[in-house]
């Protein structure tokens, strides 16, 4: 199938299909040396854009019912966004979030003469950013500094482990799923998979004799198949709720593992259990000591879970925030805030 121009500057034939060779696909979008490639609603990759087309590419996330809980079509969808230096915007949709942050920080990586935020979010974030200097220039009581500091010491040492805060990230996330799903669709799913094996095994049997409805029982089991699939809700290997919970107490584990290190170099508790260890809720702490609205750790942690048992689906924010909220919000619903 062809490459169709998207931008207004073309490439010939036989550059286009190198360049698209050797372009790095991240879901449904690949990033060419010249060009990048981007999906229809069912294909791939399909159209092109040469990067002096675009003026600006950036996420967007359409939250639906389920809000921050991530389950299947319930939850959220992700939207890269390109707009061309001629007006026009192309949305591409992606089915993990994750792979459109991947894709913008390659572009963020490779080009970084395109923005890779909305305009509003860009001037929300600026406003921020001038917020947090100024506050960083106001002088804090002696108890207060303090506290900043030993809690800009517990992130910076969460942040030399990476792996383990965004694996317990994801355990939790993946458990929020398994709580919020009902017995009633769950065993839908598994019902319409089951039926899908069934169609499948009969098919191909058929299909091979030359019966005419093989074929036909082959398309609707694969249909049915990818339909099950889709939601990630069938209960069975990692999906299992046994394996699920074994996954997030294991993240906690080698969480409380990686923090009693900590604890034992300075001598006092980790400011925040192993179930809550991400850099983004100790940020979230420290802006609360900041901003005035707490005076010790115990009180800013508080805070954070206010903040974050306000935020739902109906309230709107900025992209900022709402990857924050994501990154860290299932630990505290799993957790029940305790």
């Amino acid at each position: 199938m062809p490459t169709l121009q998207y931008g207004k500057q073309s490439m010939p034939p036989s550059e286009l299909k190198a360049d698209k060779k050797a372009a790095r696909k991240i879901g449904p979008v690949g990033m060419g040396p010249r060009a990048l490639y981007m999906n229809s609603f069912y294909i791939s990759r399909i159209y092109y854009a040469l990067w002096t087309d675009i003026k600006r590419v950036y996420k967007l996330v359409a939250m639906t019912k389920g809000g921050f809980t991530g389950i299947g079509a319930f939850g959220s969808m992700s939207y890269l966004v390109v707009e061309l230096r001629d007006g026009r915007t192309k949305k591409c949709q992606f089915k993990y979030e994750k792979q459109t942050d991947q894709a913008l920080a390659w572009i963020e990586e490779h080009h970084p003469e395109i923005p890779v935020r909305s305009v509003a979010a860009q001037k929300k974030l600026d406003e921020k950013q001038a917020q947090e200097s100024r506050l960083a220039r106001v002088s804090f009581d002696e108890d207060t500094q303090r506290e900043i500091t030993s809690l800009q010491e517990a992130k910076d040492y969460l942040e030399k482990k990476p792996e383990l805060y965004r694996s317990l990230s994801a355990a939790a996330g993946k458990k929020r799923v398994q709580q919020q799903v009902p017995a009633g669709k769950r065993a839908l799913v598994t019902g319409i998979f089951a039926l899908s094996a069934v169609l499948i095994a009969a098919g191909i049997p058929m299909t091979m004799k030359g019966h005419p409805a093989g074929i036909y029982m082959l398309m609707f089991g694969g249909a049915f198949l990818l339909f099950s699939l889709a939601g990630n809700l069938i209960p069975v290997g990692r999906n299992s709720p046994r394996r699920v919970e074994q996954d997030w107490q294991e993240a906690v584990g080698r969480c409380g593992d990686y923090l009693s290190e900590w604890e034992s170099s300075h001598g006092v508790p980790f400011p925040v259990s192993a179930r809550y260890a991400h850099p983004v809720v100790l940020e979230r702490m420290i802006r609360a000591l900041r901003e005035g609205r707490a005076k010790n750790a115990q009180q800013a942690l508080d805070v954070v879970k206010d903040d974050l048992k306000k935020l739902n689906s109906s309230v709107k924010v900025s992209q900022e925030e709402y990857d924050e909220v994501v990154a860290v919000k299932p630990m505290f619903l799993v957790s029940d805030y305790q």
